[in-house]
């Protein structure tokens, strides 16, 4: 079990998907023809992302992003003001890529490009994974421990952080999951796949805060939120997330990087 720094009750790391239009185009290609699907796709990065740059800066906290490498290239001073203000900046492919069965050449092309990309805009390579979609292959933890990461944000078994042991070396795992991403309750769609069900901000809260609260009863414990600026960055969400996060800060959470986490987690396990 891990012991969280200055007795803090849980650690909670605050992850967008900074997607934009590849969030729709990597769910359904077809979307490259779906204008009202780009276009939603982009309110990500022309207005969602400075509301959330704004309630992190507000509340003085720090948040990990993963970034497809196509997002990097077309919005890069939106990628470059994220990194200038302290944030973490995470792998997450090149177009937002949910295809099975790739070959490891292809997906080691994919990362070595992406990881020039951000090191680009950074100064260094990302030393987060989250694969597009929740998608992973079976060398993606080798390969990733090949390239010296410190943590993948992929599986969905726990609630704590634990160690994969790979090709000799340790990679933290920061679990997140469904209950905890923006677009269980917020992701609204007519084309495939359709998905018209949308949840009051409130309604979101209230899931979140129930397990935040009893989590801090179970020591060790993490809490990955996992959100998209295009979907959480509309007015009504981002304050409601910012009520949320203000929350957890004045209850006894560690928010802290992706980066952070890991570092710590690893620490603790020597």
């Amino acid at each position: 079990m891990v012991i969280w720094p200055k007795n803090k009750k849980i650690a909670v790391v605050l992850t967008f998907d900074f997607d934009g239009e590849t969030y729709w185009i990597g769910k359904n290609e077809r979307s490259t023809k779906v204008f009202a699907n780009l276009s939603r796709g982009q309110y990500g990065p022309h207005e969602g992302i400075y509301r959330v740059l704004n309630m992190l800066d507000e509340l003085e906290v720090k948040g990990t992003f993963f970034v497809p490498g196509y997002i990097a290239e077309t919005y890069q001073d939106q990628v470059k003001m994220i990194h200038e203000k302290g944030h973490e900046i995470g792998y997450h492919g090149y177009m937002h890529e949910q295809k099975r069965g790739i070959s490891r050449e292809e997906e080691l092309a994919r990362m070595e490009k992406c990881e020039a990309i951000l090191a680009g805009i950074t100064g260094k390579k990302p030393v987060g994974h989250r694969g597009p979609g929740g998608i992973i292959h079976p060398f993606t933890m080798e390969m990733i421990a090949e390239r010296g990461y410190l943590y993948s944000s992929n599986m969905k078994d726990t609630n704590s952080p634990y160690i994969h042991e790979v090709a000799g070396k340790k990679i933290v795992e920061l679990p997140t999951d469904e209950y905890y991403d923006d677009a269980t309750y917020y992701w609204f769609s007519l084309t495939q796949p359709v998905h018209r069900d949308i949840v009051p901000p409130e309604t979101v809260n209230e899931c979140w805060g129930l397990d935040f609260e009893q989590l801090l009863d179970e020591p060790g414990s993490i809490m990955v939120l996992h959100m998209h600026p295009q979907l959480i960055g509309r007015a009504g969400r981002i304050r409601a997330l910012g009520e949320f996060v203000g929350y957890m800060k004045a209850h006894g959470a560690w928010i802290a990087t992706g980066e952070e986490v890991a570092n710590y987690v690893l620490a603790q396990s020597k």
